[in-house]
């Protein structure tokens, strides 16, 4: 075993906002706080001193750094870094970290493009360091849950998933700016498409993409509709805007022997049982009695109706377990940026044909 494989891992965090800080340092913190010291806080990049100062504080021994360079040349022991800066930092600072020998977890998105991706797969391999993502979103339960309905059958074959994320909310930070690498499809959307590429079960064929800029500030979209159909013919809608007061059912699932929405909480499933159903075959008369649509003759459909909680798959277990496993213990990294490479290409093919290539 290696000297190093019971040692915390000396971590760094560039970008003290609200991932860098809300998310990553407060989810070591507490981590510590229960007991776990398998990451230590040695080292943070930003460049607000009050920002610098408070991290200091909360971890001892942890050292400020207002300048990159600066950090990439001294470290302070580090060995792996988190970049939760400006979505269009992302891909050069973790080539930067990299190059200097650090692992690397970059928040999503992972990059602007499926060619800088791959550079920073590139720079992993050639570096033999690791490059994740946090992806934390893979392990949801409603999205595993909906894969175990999907395969007991109860909906027949599954062709039309939608997914929905609406409110109406304005906003001036830099996330509306283009040019740091801003909008709802780079910043919202990563963690949804990531799961629905998971409910998808086939590779991509074709993706079509509607971006808006409705109420923000900025020129970056805050509306974006995408429709992405698999191979195996299901097809996904998605819809995610800040431009819509009213709620709706997160999930919607269309199958051939059922339907399900999202009520809350649940799952409400609609099905219909095969065996009591009559096998149709296509009349081609012209006269149809009565001039009704539906089958000739009559048919009552009989519907059932469950509804399910979404119930934690027993492989979610907290992102920060399964990292330390990757970097001490050599196991099998959870978010590959090869995975992640697919969600980027999803992005730029629905951006294809708008405004906002």
């Amino acid at each position: 075993m290696s000297s190093t494989a019971n040692k915390p891992v000396k971590t760094a965090i560039a970008g003290l906002g609200r991932a860098g800080w809300n998310i990553h340092g407060r989810a070591i913190k507490q981590r510590q706080e229960q007991g776990k010291r398998d990451f230590d806080v040695v080292a943070v990049i930003d460049p607000l001193d009050e920002r610098l100062k408070e991290a200091e504080a909360t971890f001892p021994g942890c050292k400020g750094f207002k300048d990159w360079k600066t950090f990439l040349k001294e470290k302070n022991g580090a060995e792996f870094i988190v970049i939760a800066t400006q979505s269009v930092a992302h891909g050069p600072m973790s080539i930067d970290a990299l190059k200097a020998g650090l692992h690397v977890m970059t928040e999503k998105p992972m990059a602007m493009s499926v060619k800088e991706a791959d550079k920073m797969i590139a720079a992993a391999k050639k570096a033999k360091r690791i490059l994740t993502i946090h992806q934390n979103r893979r392990t949801d339960p409603d999205v595993h849950h909906l894969l175990h309905i999907f395969k007991s059958g109860i909906l027949g074959k599954v062709f039309m998933i939608k997914q929905y994320s609406s409110h109406f909310a304005r906003r001036n930070d830099w996330q509306t700016l283009r040019k740091f690498g801003g909008g709802t499809l780079n910043n919202t959307c990563p963690h949804t498409i990531d799961q629905l590429l998971l409910l998808l079960e086939s590779p991509v064929k074709d993706v079509w993409g509607d971006l808006q800029a409705c109420v923000t500030a900025g020129n970056a979209e805050d509306h974006v509709k995408v429709l992405i159909r698999g191979k195996n013919g299901r097809v996904i809608d998605m819809e995610v805007t800040s431009a819509y007061a009213f709620g709706q059912p997160g999930w919607q699932v269309m199958g051939t022997l059922g339907s399900l929405r999202q009520e809350g909480d649940e799952f409400v499933i609609k099905h219909l049982d095969p065996k009591k159903l009559k096998k149709l075959k296509a009349d081609p008369s012209m006269a149809v009695p009565d001039r009704k649509y539906g089958v000739i003759g009559g048919e009552q459909l009989e519907w059932q109706e469950t509804r399910v909680k979404a119930k934690d798959p027993q492989f979610a277990v907290n992102f920060y377990d399964r990292l330390y496993d990757s970097i001490r213990n050599k196991k099998k990294l959870f978010i590959t940026p090869e995975s992640v490479r697919e969600q980027l290409r999803v992005i730029e093919m629905a951006r294809r044909g708008t405004k906002f290539v």
